[in-house]
């Protein structure tokens, strides 16, 4: 069906699964296309490649639907082929992944999780005016850099935050946080989130007192240090930026210190966003974590998230959200383009408006920069293991759990 690096995908979606998305590569013909080929870099493997593994799920589930939905019509009917490259969760790999789909003729191309190998992806895209649609990765910078081609279907860093600052300061009102420390991961993604978030508060006019701002190192062997220095603060509430490890480190350190805080909160914490980490039991439960997600109360994406979670036996989250929802613009944008010409689809997407779509908020329109400006996240609490919207109120699954239980009372 499909070309995609073999490495690490065997071990994450099982041989049967990998054998049907390595049984051959399309050939690519112009005009009345047969087959139009879209491009997705994505790591699968390396230390994000569980996330690339449900990111590429939730693509191959929007280009059967588009095939079985009769293709894109416009076109007399012609089936969309998928082709994926494997980032390795290195901005040098995905570079070079693009541009080994760009010379195999790739129409659009979508991708990359990570917001370093993104802009990459986005910058060789863009030299060879190919179609970029990005699908996950959140940096405000990327679709500010001059590129004419690149789109994002997801909300960016600032969206995400506006949301997420409003939802802390409405899900603790009745005990609000007074002070709080900010843990995070010292490489550059760590670095950036935590700036960014806690201007925003500063933005709200600084509803709550940061007593210290701790960063540890990439691949630590121990956080205790971390939580101990922390502990000492007596913080209300914890705000934290970490990858799945890191996140299961910090709780497990926090139950042997027994640190109770009233708070737990992920900021666009991909860690903390982790099916992985949402099974660790009384350790993970009740964590917060600002985050896109996909729609819990439309209908349309119940349905697709049903259809994702039966065949792929996985959680549907953003990361397979979003890449369904880019396929689906893109497959919209051919189909009123009716044609592959690069700069025809540039048109058709600027003039999107798509409704139908599995992500929280409005129908999918770009504004000048590529971004959906109808964009939003969400504010998710884990409740017995399930990450349940909490806040905005049109987006709710559950009610917030606030303060926390103590350690020993779970």
């Amino acid at each position: 069906m499909k070309e995609i690096s073999r490495r690490g995908f065997i071990k994450l979606t099982g041989t049967a699964a990998a054998g049907s998305l390595l049984s051959g590569f399309p050939s690519i013909v112009r005009g009345a296309e047969k087959e139009i080929l879209i491009g997705a870099v994505h790591p699968l493997s390396g230390m994000v490649a569980e996330a690339g593994a449900m990111a590429v799920a939730g693509l191959e589930l929007a280009v059967d639907h588009i095939n079985k939905a009769g293709g894109i019509k416009s076109l007399k009917g012609a089936k969309l082929r998928l082709a994926v490259e494997d980032s390795e969760s290195k901005v040098e790999t995905g570079g070079i992944a693009a541009e080994k789909l760009i010379r195999k003729g790739i129409v659009c191309l979508t991708g990359s999780f990570q917001n370093a190998v993104t802009l990459n992806v986005a910058r060789i895209a863009d030299q060879h005016k190919v179609v970029f649609v990005n699908d996950i990765s959140t940096l405000d910078e990327l679709t500010h850099q001059g590129f004419k081609y690149t789109f994002r279907v997801g909300p960016t860093l600032s969206k995400i935050l506006d949301t997420g600052v409003a939802g802390v300061i409405e899900v603790t009102k009745n005990k609000p946080v007074k002070t709080g420390v900010v843990i995070h991961i010292s490489e550059l993604t760590g670095k950036i989130v935590s700036d960014a978030f806690i201007k925003k508060t500063q933005e709200r006019g600084n509803p709550w007192k940061f007593l210290k701002r701790i960063a540890y190192p990439e691949n630590p062997m121990s956080l205790a240090a971390e939580i101990r220095d922390a502990k000492e603060l007596k913080p209300d509430a914890l705000f934290l930026v970490c990858r799945l490890r890191d996140a299961i480190m910090l709780v497990e350190e926090m139950y042997k210190q027994r640190f109770d805080v009233n708070g737990i909160f992920g900021v666009v914490s991909s860690g903390h966003a982790d099916p992985s980490y949402h099974k660790q039991g009384k350790l993970s439960d009740y964590t917060f974590n600002i985050c896109p997600w996909h729609d819990e109360v439309s209908e349309y994406a119940k349905k697709i998230a049903q259809e994702y979670e039966a065949r792929f036996k996985r959680p549907f989250n953003m990361n397979g959200a979003q890449s369904y929802d880019a396929v689906m613009v893109m497959a919209d944008a051919l189909e009123r383009a009716g044609s592959t010409d690069k700069d025809d689809l540039r048109k058709a997407l600027m003039a999107t408006k798509l409704r139908n779509k599995t992500s929280i908020g409005g129908a999918i329109e770009f504004d000048q920069y590529g971004d959906n400006k109808n964009a939003k996240s969400g504010l998710m609490q884990l409740h017995a293991g399930k990450s349940k919207i909490v806040y905005p109120p049109e987006a709710s699954t559950a009610k917030a759990i606030y303060p926390v239980p103590v350690w020993d009372k779970r």
